[in-house]
């Protein structure tokens, strides 16, 4: 059975039991089997180490994966709620929410940090914003180094949601961030909160470190790059562009002016 053991000031580890890193070599033989793209034979190891120990967060979220892959999206989101039941059940009593932590630099919080952010991005692809939201709110408060990037799609839920002033807050606390969500995302806030000189200051910044997306979201027809890689995004490359145009291009684009604005500053920027 799972536990939350204390490691720090308000900063807790789970705990497994020993058959857990018995099951190891197990389970790494599955994830190198997943990798290979053999989804059935990947399954049958995790189904196996799941017999073995049911509470094991990971076997239920790499499992919860490949219902996802075979687009069997209602069986891979209750696979996520289930390993989320599992792991909040660790939770003592004394675990002071919006004031602990489960960071990620204890390796055994991952189990738990992933299946977590799995049900929370199962919640927004189904169009549940709202609750999507608490969650990756929950994994900010949980992990704030944010090493899974849930910044990102916090502020495009934050934004579709039109609370502009927690964008600003939320990305006020990732300074030195460049990722479009959140330099882009930011600007976009500061502007319909009517800030227009620091609306400009953030989105001339946003332009000069990703200047693809300001163009991408400008263009009258959008096409997806020839030379893409499956398995990742080239920071500042079209590919990153056209992926942000289609997750929020349709909160740049619903009010006409912010698009007059955004071609204003990208002219006044080259």
């Amino acid at each position: 059975m799972l536990k939350l053991s204390p490691v720090g000031p308000h900063a807790w580890e789970f705990v497994y039991p020993p058959i857990y890193s018995q099951l190891m070599e197990e389970f790494s033989r599955g994830c190198e089997t997943l990798e290979e793209g053999n989804l059935g034979a990947a399954e049958g190891i995790y189904k196996s180490i799941l017999a073995q120990l049911p509470d094991h967060l990971d076997a239920i979220h790499h499992l919860a994966m490949i219902r996802s892959e075979q687009h069997l999206v209602d069986q891979a989101r209750n696979l996520w709620e289930q390993s989320v039941r599992i792991g909040r059940k660790a939770f003592p009593p004394e675990f002071k929410q919006n004031q602990d932590r489960l960071e990620w630099g204890w390796l055994d919080n991952r189990p738990f940090l992933r299946c977590l952010h799995g049900l929370a991005l199962a919640m927004y692809e189904d169009g549940k914003t709202a609750e999507a939201l608490k969650l990756f709110q929950e994994l900010l408060s949980l992990n704030p180094n944010d090493n899974q990037g849930v910044r990102a799609p916090a502020v495009e839920a934050l934004l579709k949601l039109g609370k502009y002033k927690d964008v600003v807050d939320l990305t006020g606390k990732y300074p030195d961030d460049v990722m479009p969500e959140t330099l882009y995302g930011r600007s976009l806030a500061l502007f319909k909160l009517g800030q227009g000189r620091k609306a400009g200051v953030a989105l001339r910044e946003a332009i000069n470190y990703l200047p693809r997306v300001a163009k991408e979201l400008l263009k009258a027809k959008h096409r997806l790059p020839k030379r893409v890689l499956a398995d990742r995004v080239v920071a500042g490359g079209a590919d990153e562009a056209y992926y942000y145009w289609e997750r929020s291009g349709q909160l740049w684009s619903e009010d006409p002016n912010v698009l007059a604005w955004l071609r204003r500053t990208v002219k006044s920027a080259t």
